[in-house]
């Protein structure tokens, strides 16, 4: 037998165990779709998010105050495939300054953090759907952890251009809520979709043998999580994009401002749970699956997905809207703690040590005091000045923020950065102010 017989001979039977090989394995459940024509070439996406004040209710009897993109918590979950041009229309009509802040690839000038949109301005942007995956958006003035825990976030999902296997898809967002401090380690409320436990009492309908997919990004602050499903080894696509290979999980850990897809199939009917292990699930995500065999007359697409997909993020949008009840005029529900942080101002002068006023009517915001850790705020925070002088605050700081007083004889407005605000004080007394914005951020005026 010749040398090339010999080498033919080898390639076709390396060949035939592959086959037989890839055949056994087990094909993981994150898969590309075969028809590579399921997506048209790029086109142009157009979305309007509006940040706006209502009241909701996270919690049966528990309305709160909240911000919102679009009127609910979470905001809408927008899509687009990779490749393709996404334009928000971002109006803010809200009382505070916002942005939109997306996870994934752009520019600066569409990353929504310095940008910060003034009540009743509006901002566009305008970027490439990439890469491929699932991400989130929030809103990024600082403090960004009340912004955020009062509401302001969703999701966003870019398929791959060559499309997805069919699935049944869910889009679980993780928020959390305080009654006193959106800052604490310890939530009192830990929910999916803006409300506590909903998924229990309107349980997530699946078939068997149907593969679900899951879209969950973690809009808390609290340490990660175990993610768990029942009944189930599930796939889990980390960080949510698409270029990672999956891999097979019982439990999968994901922190705040992370995202992750789970895949999961049940070969038999029943009740499966899924909730975050740990103290989370008793604090609102005790959730599950209502696994049902698909009736004979099912229609793909519709009733299971087959070759199909199904997506249910707008019936999930009607129930906690339904259980939200947005509305601008209730009252919020009435609790033993105080949501305002800024009792603390009240006894400001008290606490201050005279040594440290410093007499001038040149006041400033300091560069770096938008974050708490820096321990900046205003300077001089205790200032002496005659009775009929007039103080003048200049924003050196690349954020937004407020000269307000506690007793509401002043208030700046919105300050951007290099704003001045000027104010003369008449009598003599003790002056108090804060920051609206970031109220950790106080001083005082001493006029003698």
């Amino acid at each position: 037998m010749d040398r090339t017989t010999v080498m033919l001979i080898g390639v076709v039977s390396l060949g035939v165990a592959l086959g037989i090989f890839f055949l056994n394995a087990e094909i993981p459940l994150q898969s590309f779709a075969e028809d590579n024509s399921v997506h048209n070439s790029p086109v142009t996406r157009t979305y309007t998010v509006i940040a706006e004040d209502t009241t909701l209710e996270i919690s049966p009897g528990l309305r709160i105050e909240a911000w919102t993109y679009n009127g609910t918590i979470p905001g809408p979950t927008l899509r687009a495939t990779e490749g393709d041009r996404v334009i928000i229309n971002f109006i803010n009509n809200g009382k505070l300054p916002h942005t939109m802040h997306f996870h994934g690839d752009h520019d600066e000038k569409n990353d929504g953090v310095f940008q910060e949109v003034l009540p009743g301005e509006s901002y566009t942007y305008d970027f490439t759907a990439e890469p491929a995956g699932l991400f989130m958006y929030h809103c990024h003035v600082m403090p960004v952890s009340e912004h955020i825990r009062n509401g302001l976030y969703g999701a966003f999902i870019v398929d791959p251009k060559e499309g997805l296997e069919p699935a049944r898809e869910y889009v679980l967002v993780k928020g959390e809520y305080d009654l006193e401090d959106q800052e604490t380690w310890t939530p009192d409320y830990v929910f999916f979709n803006g409300y506590a436990d909903q998924y229990w009492t309107n349980p997530l309908p699946a078939k068997t043998n149907e593969l679900v997919r899951l879209y969950y990004v973690d809009m808390g602050a609290i340490p990660a999580f175990g993610f768990h499903i029942h009944g189930t080894i599930f796939e889990t696509i980390v960080s949510g994009i698409w270029e990672n290979a999956p891999i097979k999980t019982q439990t999968w850990e994901v922190g705040p401002g992370n995202a992750a897809i789970f895949e999961a199939k049940w070969k038999d009917p029943g009740r499966y749970l899924f909730h975050l292990h740990g103290i989370p699930e008793e604090k609102g995500t005790m959730a599950y699956f209502d696994v049902r065999d698909a009736d004979s007359d099912a229609i793909d697409g519709v009733d299971i997905a087959k070759t199909k997909s199904i997506d249910m993020w707008d019936w999930q949008k009607q129930i906690l809207t339904d259980l939200e009840m947005p509305d601008d005029d209730a009252e919020i529900t009435k609790t033993t703690a105080s949501t305002s942080s800024h009792e603390e101002h009240l006894t400001f002068a008290q606490n201050t040590d005279e040594s440290h006023i410093v007499e001038t009517t040149l006041c400033e915001v300091e560069e770096g005091s938008a974050i708490k850790s820096s321990n900046k705020s205003y300077y001089p925070k205790l200032t002496q000045i005659q009775v009929g002088d007039t103080v003048t605050w200049t924003n050196k700081d690349v954020s937004v923020h407020t000269v307000t007083s506690n007793d509401e004889l002043f208030d700046s407005g919105m300050m951007m950065p290099g704003d001045t605000f000027e104010q003369t004080f008449e009598s003599v007394g003790l002056y108090e102010y804060y920051c609206m914005l970031h109220p950790w951020m106080t001083g005082t005026i001493k006029t003698v």
